[in-house]
């Protein structure tokens, strides 16, 4: 038998950005990876992960309040965990993981929160229906390792996983779509047209141009067809040094061009 992988328990101060100052007004709770350096990492500092997608929706008064956000590579559920929060008691999140394992995490999280408005689903998004492969890492090593780190339609040391499209769901008053999917964010751009361009919510995306040439896309490609849905796309901290591989920061916002052209927003 296997040994089995190693789970550290996380108690966090959750900091609720208002203004310039801000105050902790009550805790997060989370089952994680010791070893998992990417997100993970910044939970065990007590920090909240890529903070900008929430002071973003401060800065420009935004409420989403009682309506529908979807993340797509959930991972281990920080980013669900801040948005059910976000959208309430009447709200919904969908949460989207396709690894097995991660799948398991992300339910405990929201499970160990006490929330009942995220609905998870251990499905791979993109434009058909099927099964596809998602990459299986070594969740047993002892050195760092990014869990999130994945990449699915490989030929070695996978699992299988049903593969769907967003648009084959149905989804009501939605404010929010999350897509963090190591360069498949075309796939799932194209297999959620349709919700898209009938809801037309506010997307924040990574585009990675290193993850992008594993499926042969680049970040024009995916500019190219966000401007196709008529959005207005712009990078999250411009001009401001990341140690990632482009040396920035690798979040966009993009708002539909109609709503972009109708007020001064602020993006930082």
């Amino acid at each position: 038998m296997k040994s089995k992988f190693r789970i550290e328990n996380v108690v966090n101060k959750k900091t609720q950005f208002r203004n310039e100052s801000p105050t902790t007004v009550e805790e997060r709770k989370y089952l994680l990876f010791p070893n998992d350096n990417a997100v993970t990492s910044t939970l065990f500092n007590n920090d909240i992960y890529e903070p900008w997608l929430y002071e973003f929706l401060i800065d420009n008064n935004i409420d989403i309040n009682s309506s529908t956000v979807i993340d797509i590579g959930a991972n281990n559920g920080q980013v669900s965990v801040e948005f059910a929060h976000l959208v309430g008691d009447t709200g919904k999140v969908y949460s989207f993981e396709p690894q097995r394992l991660i799948f398991y995490q992300l339910c405990a999280n929201v499970f160990y929160n006490g929330l009942d408005n995220v609905y998870t689903n251990n499905v791979a998004l993109g434009n058909n229906k099927g099964f596809i492969s998602v990459e299986k890492p070594d969740y047993f090593s002892n050195e760092n390792v990014n869990f999130g780190d994945v990449h699915v339609g490989v030929s070695e040391n996978y699992e299988l996983v049903e593969l769907r499209t967003l648009d084959s769901y149905s989804f009501e008053n939605l404010s929010i779509i999350k897509i963090d999917v190591q360069g498949f964010e075309k796939e799932v751009l194209l297999g959620a047209k349709e919700t898209i361009m009938r809801n037309r919510p506010l997307i924040y995306i990574e585009i990675e141009p290193d993850q992008l040439s594993y499926y042969g896309e680049t970040e024009e490609s995916i500019f190219n067809l966000l401007k196709e849905y008529n959005y207005f796309t712009k990078r999250f901290n411009e001009g401001v040094p990341f140690t990632s591989t482009t040396g920035k920061c690798l979040d966009f916002v993009c708002i539909p061009n109609e709503y972009y052209q109708n007020r001064n927003w602020i993006i930082k």
